[in-house]
Parts: C-alpha cells; structure tokens; sequence
C-alpha cells in the first residue's frame, strides 16, 4: 500500500487537467446509478491512446472472445459493425477486453462458506498471469492500459459480489484480509513480473478504497449479528443451568462472554489495529445489551433466593465473580472505545455488585441476629452455632478468593457490629449468670474464634474484632486515667466506632461509668482529636500522641 501511494504520488495524472473530467465522471455515474466497478462506456477505462484503427477483428482472437456478439442490455459488449468513429472503436475494444476478463476470471464457488479461500487463490493467481499473457500482445494496440483497468475494474467488482454473499464473521474478515494486503501485494497487482506494465500506477484508489469501506461495514454488520447470537446463547445456558457447586459451572458465564467479545478484535487485529478498535466497539456495545438482561434477570432471581429461609450463597458469588471478571476485561481493554459506553457497562456491572453485595449482607444480618439474640438471652453457650451458620453460608470457594475475601470482610464487619450492640444491650450481673464470672474473657475469647473462623474462609481479611479485643481490658480499667487511655486506644483502632458514634458512649455506660463520666471521657478523646499535646509534657494523655 505505501509503494502504492508514493508511485501515485509521482504520477502527472493528478494536474488541475486531469481532475476536471474525473468529477464530471463521478457525477455522470451517480445520475446513472452507477456503481463504478466495470463500467464499459466510462472515458476513465482508457486514457488517451495511440490514434490508430484498432483490428477488432484480430483482438478478438488474441483475446479469446467471439467477435460478433450482440450488445447486451447493460452494454457489456457489443457487436463489431464497421465503425468509423475512433471512439466508437475504443469503446468496442474496450468491450472485448471486458468479455475476456469475465471470461477468465474464475466463477464464485456455490458454497462460498468451504471454498472462498481457494477461490481467492485462483483469483490471484489469475490476474497477473492474463496481464502477462496479454500485455506484450496489446501493447502494439496501444490497449495494455485498458486491459489493466478492465481487469482492475472487474475483480474490484468480483470481490463486491463475493461480499454481498458472504454471511460469517470469519469469511468477512478473510476478504477483508485479502483487499487490504493481497491485491495490491507482490502476488497479486504488485508481482515482479508486472513491473514493466506496473499495474500499481493505474490503480483507482477511489474504487479501491470504497470497496475497503464496504467490506468493512459489511465484516462489522457480520460480527454485531454473531456476538449477539452467541451472548444469546450464553444467557440461554445460564437460563437452564443449575448452578450447583462445580467450578465450571460457576466460572463458566464470564469465561464464555470474555472469550466471544474478545475473539472478534483479536482476529481483526492481524488485519489492522484501527479496525481492531471498531470491532471491540461493536462487541462492547452488544455486550452492554447483553449485561442489561443478564442484570435485570439475577435481580429477580437472586432477590428470590435472599428471601429463602436457608438460601445458598454460591449463586450470589458466581454473580459477583462474573461482574468482577467482566468489569476488569473491559477496563483492560478499553483504549480507543468511546468512554461513555465504558462508563454504561462499569455502571451497570457496579450496580449489580453493589445489589448482590446488599442481598448477601442482609442474609448475613439475619443470620448474625438469630444465633447473638439466643447467645446473649440463654444460658446454653450458643456462640459456636454461629460459627457453624458462618462455615455453612460461606463455605471455602477455590474459584473466587477474591470475591470471597471482600464478602468475608463485609460480613465479618457487620457480625463484630452486631455482637458488640447485643453485648452493651445486655446486663454484666445476667451475663456473667449465663456465661461466666469473667464476661470480659468470654468476649475475648469468642472475639479471637470469630477472627480465626474468618481468616481460615479468606485468608488476609482485615481484622474487625479489635473492638471486641478492648472489652475485657476496659471492664479491668479500675481509675479515670486508665479508661481514658483504653477508650482513645479504641477510638484509634477501631474502625467500627468512627461508623457508629452510639457505640463507645453505650460502651462507657455499659461498663458502669456515670453520664458525667462518659462526658469528661469524650471531651478528653475530642480535645485529643482537635490538639497536640506540648512535647515535654508530662500528663497521662502524653503517651497518646501518636494515636
């Protein structure tokens, strides 16, 4: 294409002269309803000649043609009447040049889909042996220039049928292939052999370029049909599937979608990076509109499922997994596609994580306030049944570790909140009733199993029991100063109380401090937070400065 380009560039057929009948041309074809390829009356076919009677006759026989062929409808040839005019005989000549190339020009295969390939071959393999068999036998005509336009004319116009037939993603993406880096190749148009006649030159890059549009427009509208089919598909199979617990059955959706939406660019890629980027386009787009069904349908399914009295969280991950895997295959690969389809597909999977998330924590809640409303009312230690609904809702997924460790964090989250708010609703005098003398103990010791139970599910979580931890060193803190010093070490390290400001004031209260004492407390971690301390001073709040 470059050699093409620059020998276009030092051709003299681009003067002010020359451009002028070009565009009457052109106008002429669009009144005529033309489509440019093989038009046998257009001046453009044969420039200017050597002025001499052209032997009809004696062409026909080099050419191979019958020579006294009525004009068809179209004008496709015509009879050899003795003619006087020189233009008359151009355009007869002209026509059995045309006879000869469609004559030569191998016939479409019946089944395009199984021979395209070696079609495209034969065609190759044709258009430069003809220009070489009959160019040194028409060069004394003064026709070599008409034969390389015919020809050029003709297999643009072959290709374009071939396009209109072609019905798969990869039959359009072998012509495209073979248009942009076959024709104009050194096996086609470009071949050694030509050099002399250089077929390059008396290229029309209008037509060739057109005919690339084409088979692009044609190539995009095949994969819009295919990747549709195929998302289709996939969402039917997720339709009938039991999700169960096998791992391809759970990794199964975002594996298949991931693979149909990036085949199709992977493939034009060979061809072109540009064109790469259009056809990703397309697959985002229809992916969008395959995601927007997909979320409207696990909404309704996995709304169902929370309400279940002993609902299977497995659905709930394979949706989160799926989301996370598709949201990060697109942002991967979303150089040169238009940001705000982007942005709708992140939108989309987001708001479907942020829904399943929410199922799965009110579940979560649910479960979390059976077991703690039983644990903190009865004298049966009950803690562990808890434990036993956590392993039983979120069971160790191989396939989703990522996913489960951000469920597990939440959950572990929210069971601590939970724990802590049943912990200060309940009296130390019925608490150490229904567990033991050392209530702090108790607290610890269940804070460190649910921190273990946790981890062992989703190793690396972060550790939300801290709270839970300060408990029994509060209930030892025996002076104002100590539980100061434990209330600010709190107020630093857990989280959980900057979420809930009820929580370390009902704390206070709960561990028997007076309202007024709560007060002096909180006016000291508040002063704490607005100020620091001098350096060289001495009180108690010193050794807080780094809290």
């Amino acid at each position: 294409m470059k050699k093409f380009l620059k020998i276009r560039k030092r051709s003299k057929s681009w003067g002010a002269d020359s451009r002028k009948p070009l565009i009457e041309n052109n106008n002429n074809d669009i009144q005529d309803g033309y489509s440019g390829y093989d038009n046998p009356l257009d001046q453009n076919t044969c420039t200017t000649q050597v002025e001499k009677e052209i032997p009809l006759q004696e062409l026909a026989e080099l050419l191979g043609v019958t020579p006294d062929v009525n004009p068809s409808e179209d004008g496709s040839c015509c009879s050899l009447r003795p003619e006087t005019d020189s233009a008359q005989q151009k355009q007869r000549a002209v026509r059995l040049i045309q006879a000869s190339v469609s004559q030569h020009l191998p016939k479409p295969p019946s089944d395009l889909d199984q021979n395209l390939h070696q079609h495209l071959i034969n065609v190759q393999e044709t258009v430069p042996n003809e220009l070489l068999r009959l160019s040194p036998l028409l060069e004394e005509m003064g026709l070599t220039e008409c034969l390389i336009n015919c020809y050029h004319r003709q297999t643009l116009g072959h290709i374009d049928e071939l396009l209109k037939n072609v019905q798969s993603c990869k039959k359009s993406f072998v012509l495209m292939n073979w248009i942009l880096h076959m024709y104009l190749s050194q096996e086609l148009l470009g071949h050694p052999d030509l050099q002399k006649m250089d077929p390059m030159e008396k290229v029309d890059l209008l037509l060739f370029t057109e005919l690339a549009a084409k088979a692009k427009n044609k190539l995009l509208d095949n994969v819009q049909k295919q990747v549709r089919a195929h998302l289709e598909n996939i969402l039917q199979i997720e339709r009938r599937q039991d999700v169960g617990d096998k791992e391809e059955t759970c990794i199964g959706l975002y594996i298949n979608t991931i693979g149909c939406i990036h085949a199709m660019p992977k493939e034009a890629q060979k061809i072109s990076s540009k064109l790469s980027d259009e056809v990703r386009e397309v697959c985002f787009q229809e992916l969008l509109m395959f995601l927007e069904r997909y979320a409207s349908e696990q909404t309704e399914i996995l709304g169902k499922k929370a309400k279940m009295d002993k609902p299977e969280t497995i659905h709930f991950f394979k949706t989160l997994k799926t989301c996370k895997e598709l949201k990060q295959h697109v942002q991967t690969n979303s150089k040169g596609i238009n940001e705000s389809l982007i942005q709708k597909i992140a939108a989309t999977l987001e708001n479907m994580e942020d829904f399943t998330l929410k199922l799965l924590m009110e579940i979560v809640d649910h479960m979390a306030e059976i077991h703690l409303k039983n644990y903190f009312k009865t004298e049966n230690k009950q803690f562990f049944f808890l434990i036993l609904g956590v392993k039983a809702y979120f069971p160790k997924l191989s396939w989703c570790q990522d996913v489960q460790k951000r469920v597990m964090d939440e959950a572990y989250k929210l069971i601590a909140h939970t724990y802590l708010r049943h912990l200060i609703r309940s009296s130390q005098k019925k608490l150490r009733k229904c567990w033991s003398t050392d209530v702090g103990q108790t607290v610890t010791e269940d804070a460190e199993t649910l921190h273990d139970t946790i981890s062992d599910l989703a190793p690396g979580v972060q550790q939300w029991n801290l709270m839970l931890l300060k408990v029994q060193e509060l209930l030892k803190d025996k002076d104002s100063d100590a539980v100061k010093l434990t209330a600010a070490s709190m107020l630093k390290e857990c989280p959980t109380w900057r979420e809930d400001k009820e929580l370390l004031p009902t704390l206070l209260r709960w561990k028997g401090l007076s309202a007024w004492e709560v007060k002096e407390v909180l006016e000291v971690l508040d002063s704490l937070s607005e100020c620091r301390p001098r350096p060289r001073s001495v009180t108690w709040y010193s050794c807080l400065i780094c809290w």
